[in-house]
């Protein structure tokens, strides 16, 4: 695979362009952690800060190969007993459903079963949320469970990936596929 993105750390500065994808409803519309409000550039730095203190998270930001431009994110959250949580999203939506998440995916994929010696990666994802469940399945994640989050009022897929997959390189198999929702 030649990718067409990188990940790097995120850095406070990166607030400046991320506070406006707060902002969108279209990027939140399917997660439970829409802004009930307007977030102003101080406030997304204020948070920004906040969360790169976690020794739990690793955040990271996805740019393009060639301009290095910024075009959201993915994270590892809840960091423990050798498993993680992983969100990502595009906030730049010109480059939605041109696999740039699924290149970020098998960057992380690396790192945490390299770097961090995860066992386990999973995500919980809206079921309404088809982009993310095709996402989903490209990447390999298979479907553990689904439930109702009464705090985010929606029901959910947990959807896992494994050691073993990742050595088996299931995340590779759907490589040639086409997305055009993510």
């Amino acid at each position: 695979m030649n990718p067409s993105v990188y990940i790097r750390p995120l850095v406070v500065q990166d607030a400046l362009i991320s506070y406006q994808w707060r902002n969108n409803p279209r990027i939140w519309r399917f997660t439970g952690a829409r802004p009930d409000k307007y977030i102003t550039p101080e406030m997304e730095t204020a948070w920004l800060y906040d969360v790169l203190q976690r020794e739990q998270e690793k955040r990271f930001a996805i740019c393009l190969q060639g301009d290095n431009k910024y075009i959201g994110n993915i994270f590892l959250t809840d960091i423990q007993d050798k498993e993680a949580q992983m969100h990502v999203f595009i906030g730049e939506m010109e480059y939605w459903g041109k696999k740039r998440a699924y290149e970020a995916i098998c960057m992380i994929f690396d790192y945490g079963f390299n770097d961090l010696m995860l066992d386990l990666i999973y995500v919980h994802v809206n079921s309404k949320n088809t982009a993310a469940i095709v996402l989903g399945k490209l990447a390999g994640f298979k479907k553990e469970s689904e439930y109702y989050d009464t705090n985010k009022e929606m029901m959910l897929e947990k959807m896992t990936f494994t050691r073993s997959m990742y050595e088996h390189q299931e995340h590779l198999s759907n490589a040639g596929n086409e997305i055009d929702q993510v």
